[in-house]
């Protein structure tokens, strides 16, 4: 028997079919058609639609519409607004600027839509499945009805799949996720797959509209297009739902989250073949819930190098260049938009609601200025699509709705939370989202139940690590802006942080972890160090906190390579703390060994002041104990050693031998080790190979198993590998050096990053350069380019550029190496001696002086063999051969053999030459396919032709 309730229809509407815009209206039938199609709507609103479309352009008051619709039942207003609500989504009101139904506030609703009518037609078959089975059935007056998409799913496929089967072992599964991700997406592509495996399909409840708990029956009704009498619609859902295999999607649950765990409990205990997906930023936490938790898109990793194929394997890639094609007809992913797009996908976490909201706005802006300005995220994505939901239209909106649902104190947490800038634990929590009457333990509650609410996300991984998304963040910090309590935040983020690196740097120091796993536990720490720095730097803040957590950063930002931004944070945390009124020698002394220590190993347009040195001396002397005074002379070793300067490096080694030992010292040992490999380094650089040898072995006894310490960057076998393939080379062991120079890039893969740039700088690729092996060379400076392009060292892309100089005299094109690694080249005397001995046209008149000076020896044989042949002067080539021989560098004495036989053949004295060559090639064993001993044989057979 049909409901008693319907409302029965005027006489004139079987007589026609009414015709507005893509819909075809039968009063008769009771079908509403879409394009021949025809369109699911429930009861309920279907009569609504009649009502309102035969009295077009007048306006139908409250009352009339509750006596056509609801004549014999007393019904409350909102279950008005409910339907009128569906009503309204069926027919896309507001899509693309079209308007059917206008709500005038007081007086009632118009339909405003131009109307048409036509002699009545048959209904389409495709109700005719979704008649009332029964006379005692609840009217069922449309099939249950799915929104359609209108665009695609992107990059979703695994979720898909995932969610499916979770699907299939429990009848309750909850999609949980931060709001912006795509949940409703999800579960509506999820949901027209399996309606297929449901006779009745699947249905749509949006809970969203709702703000009363009481409506969600109802509006469970309406989806799966029944009638159900209030104030209990309960009796006519479950002689509705009983017998039915269907899929019901309960989206948007997060603020009715009692009232929905309770419908889904009840559904699934009256109707044993019914499923229900739920979306919500919080589990329901009903009886036999399963959570499945979406993930944003995958983005493309912050390195260097991508494709634009391989950047768009990444979903949030995908998805940006669709929307983004969308928005600019003319809009083409390339290689040189691709840096901008992955750093807005990786920028917006692969949230996809912020990325179509970004990739709307490449149209208007261009991808490179929306790239440089995200952080102005909330007003540049301002608005989305208008047939979304209004939160879903821009995230200040998305956030304003998940904001409004904390208590008080999970409120201040999360604008608390916001100063960090990665990962957080949760001590670092309670330490800095504490107080003010929030206890560690209240904190840590806010924190998991943000947690539960998907504002906070769980990092994955072994150790409990959280953060907030990128727009969670901004949004929280501007309203931590407006609790007025920003600077304190700020001090606790920078105390704890300043605590937290302190231990750290003892764990390095006493623990036995090992150093990849040290740098991979902390280096992610390095966004809330720069952030803490800005602000213990900035106006009214605190300058000494600044010094400290510089100082205990030091050793993190040294091991990950961050030499280059580490010198000017401390250069300017000196001057900082120099100015205060209160002295601080003993952090003075502290900055200033890391100024000493990270300036040898830059070459930036800042120098460290000449004077820094003699002050550190001094102040190490006056205030520091041992300990410190031994730490202080390895950062100067390490300065004058980057500066080239390598008599002070023997000098300053000297010092170690006068301070007393400190068996209490648990780094006394490493220190001894680093004096023997400062007096190798330093005595090789002055020529003296012999006794450079001798230290090197010395170093490598004292060194024990190598693992991370205060001296102790490298691996001891790298920086001594180093210097003993060098001499070897010297020594004219050109094969047995190379070997060597091979094996020390085989062991430098496992051990610190920076080994592979040390090894290649400073031995490999000018062992292959000495020896003429010019493509291998170009393959290997290829692979240092790959390596510095990722890790960005001035230091060593210096010496990149120099080696690049090198091979491009030789006749070699390497523009595109070059283009790599930047503008910048910058060189230091390190390498200017270098290139001396690679392309004597680079070679400078201060390398002259710097060896007549006695400041650099291990070249200049070598120096003064160019300079004599720019001269014609045979005394200078004399002297290069002698100090060659005096130093054991057969190498060099080979050239500058070379060179003054040469001199002589042309003269005509060919049997000295002979026999100086003869005299110097029988002292080689080995090396007899490199460039010199080459050139060197074939002028031999030429003076013995003559002699």
């Amino acid at each position: 028997m049909l409901d008693p309730d319907a409302a029965p229809a005027p006489d004139h509407a079987f007589e026609t079919v009414l015709g507005f815009g893509p819909f075809t209206l039968d009063p008769a039938r009771k079908v509403l058609l879409e394009g021949g199609r025809a369109v699911r709507l429930g009861g309920r609103a279907l009569d609504l639609l009649i009502a309102l479309v035969e009295r077009a352009g007048d306006v139908v008051s409250h009352d009339d519409l509750f006596a056509r619709v609801w004549p014999r039942t007393v019904v409350e207003e909102s279950s008005l607004r409910v339907h009128m609500s569906s009503l309204r989504k069926a027919l896309g009101d507001g899509t693309d600027g079209r308007r059917y139904i206008a709500s005038l506030p007081g007086r009632g609703y118009s339909f405003v839509m131009n109307v048409t009518a036509a002699p009545a037609g048959s209904a389409p078959a495709e109700a005719a499945r979704w008649a009332p089975q029964s006379p005692a059935a609840a009217v069922a007056v449309s099939p249950p009805l799915l929104p359609t998409r209108l665009t695609g799913i992107v990059g979703r496929e695994r979720e898909l799949a995932a969610l499916s089967a979770k699907l299939d072992r429990s009848r309750l599964v909850t999609l949980v996720s931060p709001g912006g991700m795509g949940k409703t997406t999800v579960a509506l592509a999820l949901a027209a797959e399996a309606a297929e495996r449901h006779a009745g399909g699947a249905c749509f409840v949006d809970l969203a509209p709702l703000d009363d708990a009481a409506l969600v029956p109802q509006a469970l009704a309406t989806a799966i297009g029944i009638t159900a009498p209030e104030p209990c619609p309960w009796t006519a859902l479950e002689e509705a739902l009983a017998p039915r295999d269907l899929l019901i999607v309960l989206d948007n649950c997060e603020h009715l989250a009692t009232a929905a765990a309770a419908l889904a409990e009840r559904v699934l205990r009256i109707a044993p073949r019914v499923r229900i997906l739920a979306t919500s930023r919080e589990p329901l936490e009903a009886e036999t819930e399963a959570v499945y938790r979406l993930d944003a898109l995958a983005v493309p990793p912050d390195a260097p190098g991508f494709t634009v194929e391989e950047a768009l394997a990444f979903p949030a890639m995908r998805l940006f260049v669709e929307r983004a094609t969308a928005s600019a007809n003319d809009f083409q992913l390339s290689p040189a938009n691709l840096a901008a797009a992955m750093r807005i996908c990786r920028h917006l976490d692969g949230m996809p609601l912020a990325i179509e909201l970004a990739a709307a706005r490449v149209g208007s802006l261009g991808i490179h200025a929306l790239a440089d300005r995200l952080d102005d995220v909330f007003r540049l994505l301002r608005r989305g699509r208008r047939t979304v939901l209004p939160r879903h239209q821009t995230l200040q909106a998305l956030l304003d709705w998940s904001h409004d649902l904390l208590d008080g104190d999970a409120r201040t947490v999360l604008h608390r939370l916001s100063v960090f800038r990665s990962s957080f634990d949760l001590r670092a929590a309670a330490e800095v989202a504490g107080g003010d009457g929030l206890s560690p333990q209240r904190v840590i509650a806010c924190v998991l139940d943000l947690v539960s609410r998907s504002l906070v996300v769980l990092e994955p991984g072994g150790a409990a690590r959280y953060r907030l998304l990128f727009v969670a963040r901004l949004y929280a910090s501007e309203r931590l802006a407006e609790d007025g309590d920003a600077h304190a935040v700020a001090r606790r983020h920078a105390l704890s942080l300043r605590d937290a690196l302190a231990r750290a740097n003892t764990e390095l120091r006493d623990s036995g972890t090992t150093l990849a796993a040290w740098r991979s536990a902390h280096a992610t720490a390095m966004p809330d160090v720069r952030a803490a720095l800005d602000w213990a730097h900035g106006p009214g803040a605190d300058p000494v906190l600044g010094a400290e957590l510089v100082v205990e950063s030091g050793r993190l930002q040294l091991e990950i390579g961050l030499n280059d931004e580490l010198l000017p944070r401390a250069l300017h945390a000196l001057a900082a703390l120099r100015v205060q009124h209160e002295q601080q020698p003993d952090l003075e002394l502290r900055l200033l060994t890391l100024v000493c220590l990270v300036g040898g190993q830059c070459l930036l347009e800042i120098d460290v002041p000449a004077e820094v040195p003699a002050q550190l001396e001094a102040l190490a002397r006056r205030v520091g104990s041992p300990a410190q005074q031994r730490m202080a002379l390895f950062a100067l070793c390490v300065n004058a050693f980057g500066r080239g300067d390598y008599p002070t490096v023997i000098a300053r080694v000297a010092g170690f031998a006068a301070l007393p030992p400190d068996p209490l010292d648990p780094a006394h040992a490493a220190a001894t080790m680093a004096a023997w490999r400062f007096d190798a380094l330093g005595r090789h650089y002055l020529g003296e190979h012999d006794a450079a040898w001798q230290s090197a072995v010395r170093a490598l006894e004292h060194a024990g198993p190598w693992r991370a310490g205060t001296y102790t960057q490298m691996p001891p076998p790298v920086s001594m590998g180093i210097l003993q393939a060098r001499i070897r080379w010297l020594q004219g062991f050109a094969d047995e050096a190379l070997e060597c120079a091979l094996g020390l890039l085989r062991f430098c893969e496992g051990t610190h990053p920076f080994a592979l740039s040390q090894a290649m700088s400073l031995a490999v690729i000018p062992i292959l350069l000495w020896r003429g092996d010019d493509e291998q060379a170009l393959a290997c400076l290829a692979r240092l380019v790959d390596h510095e392009v990722i890790h960005a060292q001035s230091f060593w892309i210096a010496w990149a550029h120099s080696y690049a100089k090198v091979l491009a005299t030789r006749g070699h094109d390497v523009d595109a190496l070059r283009e790599r690694l930047g503008a910048t080249d910058r060189r230091n005397e390190m390498q200017a001696d270098m290139l001396c001995t690679l392309a004597p046209e680079l070679a400078g008149p201060h390398v002259l002086a710097r060896a007549e000076a006695g400041t650099v020896g291990w070249c200049a044989p070598e120096v003064l063999r160019v300079q004599a042949v720019r001269l014609n002067s045979e005394p200078m080539l004399q002297r290069a051969l002698a100090l060659a021989r005096r130093q054991g560098a057969h190498a060099w004495a080979l050239r500058a053999a070379t060179s003054l036989a040469a001199r002589w053949q042309a003269a005509g004295r060919h049997e000295p030459a002979r026999a100086l060559l003869a005299e110097t090639l029988a002292g080689f064993t080995e090396g007899q396919a490199c460039a010199d001993h080459r050139r060197a044989t074939a002028l031999l057979a030429a003076c013995e032709a003559l002699s």
